[in-house]
């Protein structure tokens, strides 16, 4: 896991990190999306800063009750930490307000219920994942723009001045 997955047109699947403190549930994620998705998983939020260092994660999921951070709390730090990754939650319980405050505070754009419906789950994510790579292209595009008008902003003061 030492390999950083880069987001380019080439990468044709989301990678996504699941957080949950269930290892089952980690292993059961990871087994039933495996095929539509690069799935990685953590057990705690260490895990995740890891992970979100080493790859470039397009999705994280978060189980909303674990023992040591409430999943929109973590999610709210992700928003921080790395605004461009999109956030979706995931709980066992009908807890509106935890979703209530995953989208005000954490910034999230799906919410799923467990146990999950695979088609929702992966219609999500691909949303998700469409819409990371139209501004990941909007920000290059920028930036080529803004290289184009430094050259012409160089080349006319050179004219200027010869």
């Amino acid at each position: 896991m030492s390999h950083v997955i880069p987001l380019t047109h080439a990468r044709q699947r989301p990678c996504v990190v699941f957080v949950d403190d269930d290892a089952g549930n980690r292993q059961a994620f990871r087994s039933a999306f495996r095929e539509a998705m690069e799935v990685f998983t953590a057990g705690s939020a260490a895990e995740l800063w890891r992970l979100l260092e080493l790859y470039a994660v397009d999705v994280v999921i978060a189980d909303q009750r674990m023992p040591s951070l409430r999943g929109s709390d973590l999610l709210a730090q992700v928003k921080e930490r790395h605004p461009h990754v999109r956030r979706m939650l995931m709980t066992g319980y009908a807890d509106l307000d935890a979703i209530i405050e995953a989208v005000n505070n954490g910034g999230v754009s799906g919410y799923f219920a467990k146990p999950w419906v695979h088609d929702q789950v992966v219609r999500a994510v691909d949303q998700a994942y469409t819409e990371r790579r139209a501004e990941q292209d909007h920000v290059s595009y920028i930036r080529k723009l803004e290289d184009a008008n430094r050259q012409l902003e160089f080349a006319l003061r050179q004219r200027l001045l010869s």
